[in-house]
């Protein structure tokens, strides 16, 4: 992966995770608390050796996700105070390799979140309409079509880089027009934190997957 599309990733594509997700990495207990379609922030009671390999399992909706992993960085979050309490660490997860269906249900979650969190953004914003239904499509091709907000309007063309523009934002060529048109008046509308938001939600569609997923979220 180009170095200026994994820090394009790293700044755009994070989102808390209000209620945590039960996983263990090897055989230690963690709880996700961060996610992206690279990565994972985990808060677990063993501290992990930075640059180790292992196996994370997420458990969501009841399905598991599987993807080979290195840990990144691991430090220490909470001191213990007493004998009876545990130091809490928390650790930077790379994923390397995803299993079965782990990827899809991973974007599928990423979208899930992100959806809800422009929904609450637009619900607060004076005379700003729902954001209605929206699917993402993750294209398998090459082609990307890149939108750019300068002065007020937008400029659009079809390229082969997939970072992510300053102000707007790129998604696969594949996504249908009035997708695209619904993530321009989605962008225009918001602050920054919903901007950050919807430029996330384009970057899901640009990276290449096969058997790649189409969800709904109708808010």
């Amino acid at each position: 992966m180009p170095a200026i599309e994994e820090r394009e990733r790293r700044r755009f594509g994070r989102i808390d995770l209000e209620q945590p997700l039960e996983g263990v990495i090897g055989a230690i207990p963690v709880n996700v608390v961060e996610v992206s379609i690279v990565g994972l922030r985990v808060m677990h009671e063993v501290r992990f050796p930075p640059g180790e390999d292992g196996d994370v399992h997420v458990s969501w909706q009841g399905k598991d996700m599987h993807f080979r992993c290195r840990i990144v960085r691991s430090t220490l979050f909470k001191l213990a105070k007493t004998a009876a309490d545990k130091s809490i660490y928390q650790s930077g997860i790379r994923l390397d390799e995803a299993f079965g269906e782990s990827e899809k249900l991973l974007r599928d979650l990423i979208a899930q979140r992100v959806m809800r969190a422009i929904h609450e953004q637009k619900e607060n914003a004076y005379g700003i309409t729902s954001m209605g239904p929206f699917t993402y499509q993750v294209g398998k091709g090459d082609r990307y079509r890149r939108c750019e907000l300068t002065d007020g309007k937008w400029r659009k063309f079809d390229t082969t880089r997939p970072e992510q523009p300053t102000e707007g934002f790129t998604v696969s060529a594949e996504l249908d027009p009035p997708q695209i048109e619904t993530l321009c008046r989605t962008y225009e509308a918001l602050a920054s934190e919903g901007r950050r938001l919807t430029k996330m939600l384009a970057e899901l569609s640009i990276r290449k997957t096969e058997g790649g997923p189409t969800r709904r979220y109708i808010p």
